[in-house]
């Protein structure tokens, strides 16, 4: 299934607020060192169609712009696996850290969630930056302080200025989940989507992702996608409220070498 057009629009938007970015006839290359340990915020994203794409034309657009930015690590994106290219399979072959998702698009007519949370839109002070910069470490692998750091930073300096918005779910006067949602060229990006480990089990992400994608419909828009690991429990509840998989993306790690 090819990458639809509005997702990849999305993409490009999305890495433009970069301090650096560079257009390429098969995607874009970021990089900021505002956030040197930040994979997403350094990286080379294969967005369009290249057959003949080639792992060594990537890395001598990439590499140089990493190196100028101080990052730690090289990190390459295949946002749509069903385009095959000498690059994507030079990098499967590479002893490399694998992430793969699944790209899914909201295709439901609203399902009704069993939760007593009370969902409601916030306005971020410190407080609440301090409950998201906890929750940092809920996806994957722990983080080191310095890589939380710059997370919250990004999302809080860069992102939040965008349009970022947050739908917390409540629970006894506390934040007991929260789901975050950005417009960009009207397409809708459902992500960081977290329910406290006291509060699980208790309906907090189907509610506050359904509050989501209600506001996205609200304003006349139509696509609201999200990212979730391959076969995990993440993704079998999204299946449930409505979205399914367009596109299958995979991204490839590993310290940079200069």
């Amino acid at each position: 299934m090819p990458l639809p057009d509005a997702l990849r629009s999305f993409w490009y938007e999305a890495e433009s607020f970069a301090e650096t970015c560079v257009r390429t006839p098969w995607g874009v290359v970021i990089t900021d060192s505002r956030y040197p340990t930040i994979y997403d915020a350094n990286h080379a994203s294969l967005l369009e169609e290249a057959p003949d794409l080639t792992l060594e034309e990537v890395r001598e657009t990439l590499h140089p712009l990493l190196l100028a930015a101080g990052a730690t690590h090289e990190h390459i994106e295949v946002m749509d696996t069903s385009d095959p290219s000498p690059a994507a399979d030079a990098l499967r072959r590479e002893q490399q850290r694998v992430t793969t998702d699944v790209v899914m698009r909201y295709e439901g007519d609203g399902v009704e969630p069993q939760t007593d949370a009370r969902v409601e839109e916030i306005a971020p002070d410190e407080a609440f930056w301090d409950v998201y910069r906890a929750t940092r470490s809920e996806f994957g692998d722990p983080l080191t302080d310095d890589v939380i750091d710059q997370l919250v930073s990004r999302d809080r300096d860069v992102f939040f200025p965008a349009g970022l918005r947050f739908f917390a779910g409540i629970l006894g006067g506390e934040i007991a989940g929260f789901t975050s949602l950005i417009v960009l060229g009207g397409t809708a990006y459902v992500t960081n989507v977290v329910t406290r480990p006291p509060y699980r089990r208790r309906g907090v992400a189907s509610a506050t992702v359904t509050r989501a994608i209600e506001v996205v419909h609200d304003r006349g828009l139509e696509t609201v996608f999200l990212l979730a690991e391959e076969g995990g429990d993440p993704q079998r509840l999204y299946e449930r409220l409505g979205f399914r998989v367009v596109a299958r993306a995979m991204g490839f790690t590993r310290p940079l070498r200069p």
